[in-house]
């Protein structure tokens, strides 16, 4: 079986999107894969200092919690990313995170060494507006992180008139989508994507 990296980018913990993602991650875990969680907001890590000293080599040059995660997420073989929006955009941990991946867009698109193999990803994202609008900022953003490391954004949803913490849990059929997203997830084999 497979290896699932999941980030659970609100700084609210057990909030809707947590809920969200664990819902997705059952039939992950059912499946057998093994599933590993990083929290952003718990992280030490600077933002990117857009200094290109990754140009040349596609390695971040500031040393910190980062270096083991470019492992981690070169290692797994899907990604799962829950996060609320804000203002139109994914929160600003996460945000930080995905900056700091300037050295694989470097290695991606300057030098042509993009991560191998091709994997799968999704992302999941709740609101309290009812706009899609206001979605559609978080996953460009997602989907262009994701297209440096490789990884097709091949599930997305979006879960608006959620905001107050625990009000997902009203919503079954939700609850229910997350789980179906996670089943999609894990649909097609790593191997098989081209």
């Amino acid at each position: 079986m497979g290896s699932v990296l999941a980030v659970a980018a609100s700084a609210r913990r057990n909030g809707n999107s947590d809920t969200l993602l664990e819902k997705a991650l059952g039939p992950v875990r059912e499946a057998g894969h093994t599933v590993e969680t990083i929290i952003p907001y718990r992280l030490s890590i600077t933002p990117c200092r857009s200094c290109h000293g990754c140009w040349e080599t596609g390695r971040c040059v500031v040393d910190d919690e980062m270096q083991e995660l470019y492992v981690k997420f070169c290692e797994a073989d899907y990604l799962a990313v829950a996060a609320p929006v804000y203002f139109t955009n994914v929160p600003g941990h996460l945000k930080v995170l995905i900056d700091r991946f300037q050295c694989f867009w470097a290695r991606t698109y300057r030098l042509g060494e993009p991560p191998e193999p091709r994997r799968r990803g999704i992302f999941l994202c709740v609101g309290g507006m009812d706009r899609e609008a206001f979605y559609s900022c978080s996953l460009r953003v997602v989907k262009t992180w994701f297209s440096t490391l490789n990884v097709k954004c091949a599930v997305d949803r979006f879960y608006p008139g959620v905001d107050q913490k625990g009000a997902v849990d009203e919503r079954e059929d939700y609850l229910e989508d997350a789980r179906q997203a996670g089943r999609e997830l894990i649909s097609v084999s790593p191997e098989d994507q081209g």
